[in-house]
């Protein structure tokens, strides 16, 4: 067997590992946004998309406001993650409506 060959065998079975366990390499991005205009939530990374949905639909589809919220937890609490912020103003939202 060639050098060659088991250069590129290690490389797919480290693809295949990397593939089945989700992993991710740290490539840094731009911003994007998820739909067209303003109103749109902008996709952060680490944020999953089903606590974005989840937000956007507790304040009644208006992505402006859901990101406000975000912004507004972010600035009382300056050394959280992203997700933990928007998981924040969901918690914040629901315990609201309890009252």
């Amino acid at each position: 067997m060639s050098f060659l060959s088991i250069i590129i065998a290690i490389a797919l079975l480290l693809a295949l590992i990397s593939w089945l366990t989700g992993y991710r390499l740290p490539i840094q991005r731009r911003t994007q946004s998820l739909g067209g205009g303003s109103s749109s939530i902008q996709r952060e990374r680490g944020v999953a998309r089903s606590t974005r949905k989840r937000l956007v639909g507790l304040v009644g589809g208006n992505a402006a406001v859901a990101q406000r919220l975000v912004s507004d937890v972010q600035h009382r609490n300056p050394g959280r993650t992203e997700q933990w912020c928007w998981e924040k103003a969901i918690y914040d939202i629901e315990r609201d409506r309890r009252a």
